[in-house]
């Protein structure tokens, strides 16, 4: 039987949940917008088979509050801290989706000697430039558009085709999606695109760095993505066909079989 833990703790004014599962090398998955630690459902038991995975939920999101008034990306950066100090643990990797990827990577510069290893999936990160400014430009109106449309089994962070091939995933999706008091998602696309890590930082990155698209991702797409695998040093971009912007929770055997070996590959110092 795989060890399951369920917490919260207590950090600037804010309750802050979190789950753990599995024992071995620790492994925190941190969320995009559209999710929360109960999004990851469809790879946390493969991968807890070989990791302690811990799920969380940011400020104002599934079942963590945002009751001080300072939310979104930036302070999520501290939360995450004090959640690997809560739990004992001193060095990690880490994985975030969309949104969780501005969280993970500002983590990974601020507190490198913490971090063993990055997965990036379908997201910027914080990672700017003109050239990935105009292809998002480009290639997110149409994601967007979905987002404003919103009907029954719909979702801007889910790939049109995944929608209508799993009708009854994408409403399960939209559910979850719904918990919690989330902030207005225009707000917190206005944080993300503020929120930008300057290049000479990504410079001194010195872990592993694996980078995951889904290959019909208009938010995030590949083109965008390779831009950002070029400023990250020795970064690996892995494309998964035929899935939109959340390929762990479209295709969660196929994302599974990716970053699974990778995380095996950077095991922690003992």
């Amino acid at each position: 039987m795989v060890d399951r833990e369920t917490g919260s703790f207590e950090h600037q004014g804010e309750r802050l949940y979190y789950e753990s599962m599995g024992a071995g090398d620790p492994v925190v998955l941190s969320h995009g917008l559209g999710g929360n630690h109960a999004s990851w459902w469809r790879v946390v038991p493969a991968l807890a088979e070989h990791h302690r995975v811990i799920t969380w939920d940011q400020r104002g999101f599934g079942n963590s509050t945002r009751a001080s008034g300072h939310y979104g990306p930036e302070p999520a950066v501290g939360d995450l801290r004090a959640l690997l100090d809560h739990l004992e643990i001193g060095q990690v990797q880490l994985v975030g989706q969309s949104m969780g990827g501005w969280v993970t990577l500002a983590f990974a510069v601020e507190h490198p000697e913490r971090v063993a290893g990055l997965v990036l999936t379908d997201t910027l990160a914080g990672v700017s430039s003109d050239e990935i400014d105009a292809v998002v430009r480009r290639t997110a109106g149409s994601a967007m558009a979905r987002r404003v449309s919103g009907g029954i089994g719909e979702h801007p962070a889910l790939g049109e085709a995944f929608c209508r091939r799993r009708p009854d995933l994408a409403f399960l999706y939209q559910q979850l999606s719904s918990l919690g008091d989330k902030p207005d998602d225009a707000e917190v696309f206005r944080m993300l695109t503020e929120m930008r890590v300057p290049p000479e930082r990504l410079a001194r990155i010195d872990v592993p760095v694996l980078l995951v698209v889904g290959a019909d991702d208009r938010l995030c797409s590949p083109e965008a993505m390779s831009l950002v695998a070029d400023q990250l040093p020795g970064a690996e971009l892995h494309v998964i066909a035929d899935a939109g912007h959340s390929p762990y929770f479209e295709r969660p055997e196929e994302w599974t079989a990716v970053v699974g070996p990778f995380l095996a590959a950077n095991r922690l110092p003992r």
